[in-house]
């Protein structure tokens, strides 16, 4: 069993101990090697408690892709500050995971790793499809009111506020897949791109980013 964290809920509920567990078991083994017995491994749990919740392990699985859409819909929402400029960076930073982990719990890129990997299922899992759906349609929506904010008080210069969201949240998932499938470290470089492309197409002539 491991003592670790991996997002933000009570170990002491069965269904989020069973979410916990589901996490950690996807870190060590990965998905081909995820299994009920794996899960309850690193729990308290038996195995029969995990079946008194859930069908099987495609169940377990659905639930914690739930669940890792609810968490990151939390976790990455950035309420307005009034300065759209400061939340637009607060978004990217967050969304890019360069942010510290809270004592207890695993790194950020641990989290995004995870994401991925489920996300990678999703092209042959319709029900999987439909969550990172909804969790790309929300991030987007609040990209938007924060561009939306920001052409209303003159700092940034875009005539689709949607559209503009809709392009960086996917370059962020594309530099997110980079950082979390390669031996390298491109994080910090392409951060540096995004920022120049936002300072050169986002922002209003004389606004720093």
């Amino acid at each position: 069993m491991s003592d670790e964290a991996p997002l933000d809920g009570n170990p002491a509920d069965t269904h989020e101990a069973i979410m916990m567990a589901t996490f950690v078991a996807l870190r060590k083994h990965g998905y081909p090697g995820i299994s009920i017995q794996r899960i309850a491994d690193e729990s308290d749990l038996t195995k029969s408690t995990f079946y008194h919740h859930f069908d099987g392990k495609d169940d377990i699985l659905l639930s914690f892709v739930e669940y890792m859409r609810d968490y990151f819909e939390r976790g990455y929402r950035i309420e307005s500050t009034g300065d759209p400029v400061g939340d637009l960076d607060a978004f990217v930073t967050v969304s890019l995971g360069e942010y510290p982990a809270a004592e207890g719990t695993p790194d950020a890129d641990a989290r995004l790793s995870t994401y991925l990997e489920l996300r990678a299922q999703a092209i042959q899992n319709p029900a999987f499809q439909a969550e990172f759906t909804e969790l790309s349609a929300a991030l987007v929506e609040n990209l938007t009111e924060i561009v939306e904010t920001g052409v209303e008080q003159g700092v940034f210069a875009v005539d689709d506020p949607e559209t503009t969201a809709e392009y960086l949240v996917t370059t962020i998932e594309g530099i997110n897949l980079q950082q979390t499938t390669r031996t390298d470290d491109p994080r910090s470089m392409l951060r540096k791109e995004l920022e120049t492309y936002i300072e050169r197409t986002v922002l209003v002539d004389g606004v720093r980013f």
